[in-house]
Parts: structure tokens; C-alpha cells; sequence
């Protein structure tokens, strides 16, 4: 039989295919498990559609429809028409008041509420240019703190060398101390003169002091960042000439600022915030160090922490929810004083047929919050009670029409009255806090610890189905909105903090979260009144477990 001999260089190329292959093989798992970290998101597109907006709640049906007539702001009785057990028609006037003494506390409502507003939306335009800002910043320091390490190492050689060559005298080291910078808490004071050690830490600190004096008269982010710089730039030409009187450095950047910014920045202000700087502090420190460059590095990289420690303040989330919050809050205040203006104004007016079983208002007299007002009463129909929380009541009104759902059949109803005032709750309320804030309906009403407002819807012909006493869902309708931004509400992630969505960057291959404003709502769809557009792209369904802000996606 003949012997094959086997060829060593055969070998050698199997043996070097077979380690090829288990690289390209390792190669690909790798990548494979690279793309599998990597989310693989569904996007869904924004864009405009109509909302039917509904508040939703459950309540308890009871025999008899009251409607109480109380009074939530002070005025003046004109006419009272009815007394204690008078029979009265649906559309009978009941009585009429003068409401002229809102009218101050309603241009007060309208300004505080124009502020807050005005403040919010220049808010959540300094968070973004102070996240800009500091995107900018950011390398700029890294970058000037590689400079002042490498040029205290070469002051330090340089003293070294100088050293060693020379006879040894009683003169003290002039070795420089290498600084750490911490930029420092900012203390409440008035714009009196500080004194600041006569180090690099001092300067810091004093130009941390000098550029928070300056954002306190500034009106925007964007203002503060130019006339820091401003004033940055002529007091270090001032101490690298030598200047270090604060009065004289004073004047030289009041002049400046008096020739770049507008009329709206009172400059005797920037000029007493620099006045009350030490700069002979700050100029001891300079002129002690061996290289003027380092010097003029450190300053300057002083100058950088404090205008970062500023845009981190304005790029907080916690700031601008707390002008958010605000500007809610001056628009409930402002809505329920118009409300209560206008069904003030309009006169009280019977909803429908009934006894009157209570009235206390006399003619000429002036309301009071304690006071019973009007109670109508019609037992012959049957109602609804529900409890409504704070975001939800401002939407009601009475006169619209609802819908009441119970375990027999389906009936339609109209809003009688709404109570002036809450009633129960807490001042913890996760779930109302949440609510309010992602514009969710009725999430108040679901816990014990959330306070609501009664409103009393009356169920139009009623049967033998509809029993006193047991539940009923109710659905009231609080108006139409047509060709509005929409964006799915699953597609929101909804915290303690606002309602965000994961944005989606086509040229970079991420999401981003970010924060919307939500107006009405519907079963299926939110109204976003800010933060997305139509066109924007988001994640339909975004994980609970995603934990960065901006992260890589893969599309499906």
C-alpha cells in the first residue's frame, strides 16, 4: 500500500486558516454581543391630531339632586329672589351680585401669573444654553489644567535646577505650593469689601462671588455668560498690567459694560460687585508666582470654575421645575378666581326644577366664605357625587354634559355644581403630585390621601337599574381640541418631576430623555404644548430600565 507524505507547509496553512477562522468567529460574537447591549427600540413619529378630552372618575349614586350655591370669593349681595321653601323653575334667577372688588384681585392674579410664565419659559431656555455653555466650558478647563500642570512642573524644574547650581543661602524656598481647586460654597453677604487669602484658592473664590453678583442682576443665562466674560477679560488685562486697586479696576469694567450691554443692566451695580472684590488678594497670588504665564493660566482657569458652578446651577432640573410648579400654581389661583368672577357676575340661576332649602344671603351685605349661600333641591332625580383632584376641577364646569356608567346600563348626565372648595387629602399625595403634574385625569381620586373637590352630576331619565348607593363610573366631557401635537401615552415616562420622552437623534443613532408639557388628554393620546413637535421621532415604548440620559439605539 503507498505511503502519503503529508506536506509540513499543508500544515502550516490549515493550521493558520483554522486560527483565522476562530478569530473572524471571535470577531463577529464580539460584535454580536456589542449590538446586543445595545436596545433595540421601535420609534414612533409625532405628529397632529384631535383629542375628545374626558375626565374620568367613579362616585356614588345617590336619590335626590342638591346643587349648593356657595360663594369662593368676597362680593357684594345686590337682589336675593328666592327664601326657604320656595318652588322654583330650571332658568329662575335666584340672585345677583356686584363683583367689582375682584377686579383688583384679578389684575393682581393676571400679572403674578404673566411673571411666573414669563419666567418659566426663560427658564427652560437657560437650562438649555447653560447645558450649551457648559458643553463648551468643560474642555476648556481640562484643557487649561493640563496647561497649569505642565507649567508648575516646569517652574518647579526650573527652581530645582537654579538651586542645586548656587551656594546654599538662608534665603527662603520660593517653591510654589500646588493648588487644588474646589470652587467654594457661595456665602450670603452684603457688597461690602471681602478680604480672600492671597492664594489661587482666594481667587477662585473671589471670582465665584463676582460672577453670582453679576447673574443676580443679569436676566438671562446668555446675558450673565457675556458680561462675565466681559468683565473677565478687562480685570485680567488690568492685573497682568499690574492695576490691583478695585476701585480703579472698577471703573475700567463699568466703562466697558457701559459701551457693550444694553440700558436694561444697571452698571453701577457690576461696578460696585467688582468693587467689592479684594483684587489685591488675587494680585498677591499673581505676582508671587515665578512664571507670569502660569499666573495668568490659574486666573483665568479660576475664572472657568466660576462660571461653571453658575451654569450647573441654571442647567438644574430641580430650578426649573420649581418655576414650573409656580407658574401651575398661579394659573389654578388665577382660573378659580375668573370662574368664580363669572358665575358671580352671571348671577345664580336654577339648574333645574326644585325647592329651595337653604339661604342665608341677605341684600347689601358682603359674602363670606363661611357663609351657607343657596341650596336647591329635587328629589325626584337621582345623581352622581364624585371627588375630583386639583389638575382635573379647573376643567370642569357646570353645564357639561357627561356620561354615567353603572353595572346595568348607560346613562346620560349633566354637571349641577362643583363644590368651591377641597375637602380630605394630605399633603403627601404621591399619586396627586404626579397626576398634576403629567396632566393625568383623576389619579387624585384613587387615594385616600389625595384631596378633591364634590361634583354632582344628575343622571337624566333614570330607571329601576340605577340603585342609591351603589358606584357608578362617570365620564364628563371638557371640550374638543382639533389639530393639536399628540404623542401616545405609553410612549411617556411619567415621574415626580414631569412627564418625559425618549427623543430619538437620526445622526448620532441615540435617544435623548427629555422633558414635555402636556395639555389635554384622552384615553389613547396626551397634547404636548411643549418639548416635541410634529416630525420628531420618539421610542414608542420606553423600558423602565433605561438609567442614562442620552444612550445608542438600534432601530427596528
Amino acid at each position: 500500500m503507498a505511503t502519503v507524505k503529508k506536506s509540513k507547509k499543508g500544515l502550516f496553512i490549515a493550521i493558520g486558516a483554522v486560527v483565522l477562522a476562530v478569530a473572524v468567529g471571535g470577531s463577529a460574537i464580539g460584535v454580536v454581543a456589542s449590538r446586543n447591549k445595545t436596545p433595540q427600540v421601535s420609534l414612533y413619529t409625532i405628529s397632529s391630531g384631535d383629542i375628545n378630552e374626558v375626565v374620568n372618575s367613579t362616585g356614588t349614586v345617590s336619590s335626590g339632586t342638591v346643587k349648593d350655591y356657595k360663594v369662593s370669593s368676597v362680593a357684594t349681595v345686590k337682589e336675593v329672589f328666592v327664601k326657604v321653601g320656595d318652588e322654583v323653575k330650571e332658568g329662575d334667577m335666584l340672585a345677583t351680585f356686584d363683583t367689582s372688588n375682584l377686579d383688583s384681585e384679578l389684575a393682581q392674579l393676571q400679572v403674578a401669573y404673566a411673571q411666573a410664565k414669563e419666567s418659566y419659559e426663560s427658564a427652560v431656555i437657560d437650562q438649555k444654553n447653560a447645558q450649551a455653555y457648559l458643553d463648551e466650558i468643560n474642555p476648556q478647563i481640562e484643557e487649561l489644567e493640563k496647561t497649569v500642570t505642565e507649567l508648575q512642573e516646569l517652574v518647579n524644574y526650573s527652581e530645582t535646577s537654579s538651586t542645586s547650581t548656587t551656594a546654599p543661602t538662608t534665603k527662603p524656598s520660593t517653591t510654589r505650593e500646588t493648588v487644588t481647586y474646589t470652587v467654594p460654597e457661595r456665602e450670603t453677604e452684603s457688597t461690602s469689601r471681602k478680604t480672600y487669602p492671597p492664594n489661587m484658592a482666594g481667587a477662585i473664590e473671589a471670582l465665584t462671588d463676582l460672577v453670582a453678583s453679576i447673574n443676580e442682576i443679569s436676566g438671562s443665562v446668555q446675558e450673565t455668560n457675556e458680561l462675565t466674560q466681559l468683565v473677565m477679560a478687562i480685570i485680567l488685562q488690568e492685573i497682568e498690567n499690574g492695576n490691583l486697586s478695585s476701585d480703579a479696576i472698577a471703573d475700567k469694567v463699568g466703562e466697558a459694560v457701559s459701551k457693550a450691554i444694553s440700558d436694561s443692566i444697571n452698571v453701577e451695580i457690576v461696578e460696585a460687585a467688582v468693587r467689592a472684590v479684594d483684587w489685591n488678594a488675587i494680585g498677591t497670588a499673581f505676582a508671587g508666582t515665578p512664571n507670569v504665564n502660569l499666573a495668568s493660566a490659574e486666573v483665568r482657569l479660576a475664572s472657568l470654575y466660576a462660571q461653571k458652578q453658575l451654569f450647573e446651577i441654571s442647567a438644574s432640573q430641580d430650578s426649573l421645575n420649581a418655576k414650573k410648579q409656580l407658574m401651575l400654581t398661579s394659573k389654578n389661583a388665577l382660573d378659580a378666581v375668573q370662574e368664580a368672577d363669572e358665575e358671580l357676575t352671571a348671577g345664580w340661576v336654577a339648574a333645574f326644577d326644585g325647592t329651595i332649602t337653604a339661604c342665608d344671603l341677605v341684600a347689601g351685605t358682603e359674602t363670606n366664605l363661611l357663609s351657607s349661600g343657596i341650596s336647591l333641591q329635587n328629589l325626584g332625580t337621582m345623581n352622581v357625587t364624585v371627588s375630583l383632584g386639583e389638575y382635573d376641577i379647573h376643567k370642569v364646569k357646570v353645564g357639561m354634559s357627561a356620561t354615567i356608567t353603572t353595572a346595568y346600563g348607560q346613562y346620560d348626565g349633566e354637571v349641577v355644581s362643583k363644590a368651591p372648595t377641597a375637602t380630605g387629602g394630605t399633603d403627601n399625595s404621591m399619586l396627586d403630585s404626579v397626576g398634576s403634574m403629567a396632566g393625568i385625569s383623576g389619579l387624585s381620586s384613587l387615594t385616600s390621601s389625595g384631596a378633591g373637590v364634590q361634583v354632582v352630576i344628575s343622571v337624566k331619565d333614570p330607571d329601576d337599574n340605577i340603585i342609591a348607593g351603589f358606584d357608578a363610573d362617570v365620564v364628563i366631557s371638557v371640550g374638543d381640541n382639533v389639530g393639536i401635537t399628540v404623542v401616545p401615552i405609553e410612549s411617556i415616562v411619567l415621574e415626580k418631576t414631569g412627564s418625559y420622552v425618549y427623543l430619538y437623534n437620526e445622526e448620532e443613532g441615540t435617544v435623548t430623555k427629555t422633558l414635555i408639557t402636556t395639555g389635554a388628554i384622552s384615553d389613547s393620546y396626551y397634547q404636548v404644548l411643549s418639548g416635541l413637535q410634529p416630525g420628531d421621532r420618539i421610542i414608542a415604548t420606553p423600558s423602565s430600565e433605561y438609567t442614562e440620559e442620552t444612550f445608542e439605539v438600534r432601530v427596528k
